[in-house]
């Protein structure tokens, strides 16, 4: 992995754990036995690995739907395989969302531009969803699309809890297995339904 990229990642790991306002380019370039100014030589300011964070963020989301997609048999399959990439990611502070609506006006712009083009994405995959038979005909996919996006914001919500009951993994698969199962239909149910008896004997 070549040095920018690997800042990248320590950067996003770090931003994720303690918000972007808390950590400093001392602190990156120590985090990784660099110099700050072999940082600088590779990054502008602070903003700017932000901004490469937040696209390589985005294209691991894409890379791991691409896989997804082209692997599994259909729709509900890729649904429940996203669920659980997504159970996997780790967990986000609460600060990492909130400097950057407060600080980084850049990268929020950018954060809703992935947003616009995901929900384009989402709506022709639940229409695709509804011409296999998998998801209900009656299904108001911009609604549905919009709720999808908004589950980050639950997220976001849980994280002000002081002791919430319940792991951030539990909530994001809770929250997002029974979503899908009510959108499906008795075909796309039976999917799910066995794939929930799976899960309970392997637990």
């Amino acid at each position: 992995m070549e040095l920018k990229e690997r800042i990248i990642e320590k950067a996003g790991d770090l931003f994720r754990q303690y918000g972007i306002k808390n950590v400093s380019m001392d602190e990156i370039a120590s985090s990784m036995g660099i110099s700050k100014r072999t940082l600088y030589e590779n990054f502008k300011d602070k903003e700017g690995i932000l901004l490469s964070v937040l696209l390589h963020f985005a294209d691991k989301r894409k890379e791991v739907y691409d896989t997804q997609y082209t692997q599994c048999n259909n729709v509900v399959e890729v649904f429940i395989k996203l669920i659980e990439e997504n159970e996997n990611v780790p967990e986000c502070s609460v600060k990492f969302f909130e400097d950057i609506q407060k600080y980084y006006p850049r990268a929020a712009n950018l954060i809703r531009k992935h947003i616009q083009i995901s929900n384009i994405h989402l709506r022709n995959f639940l229409l695709q969803g509804i011409k296999e038979g998998y998801i209900r005909e009656d299904l108001n996919v911009n609604v549905a699309a919009f709720l999808v996006e908004e589950s980050t914001y639950t997220y976001i919500r849980a994280s002000y809890l002081e002791k919430p009951p319940f792991s951030f993994s539990e909530l994001f698969y809770t929250m997002m297995i029974n979503f899908v199962r009510g959108i499906m239909t008795g075909k796309g149910i039976e999917i799910i339904d066995a794939y929930l008896k799976q899960r309970r004997i392997k637990n």
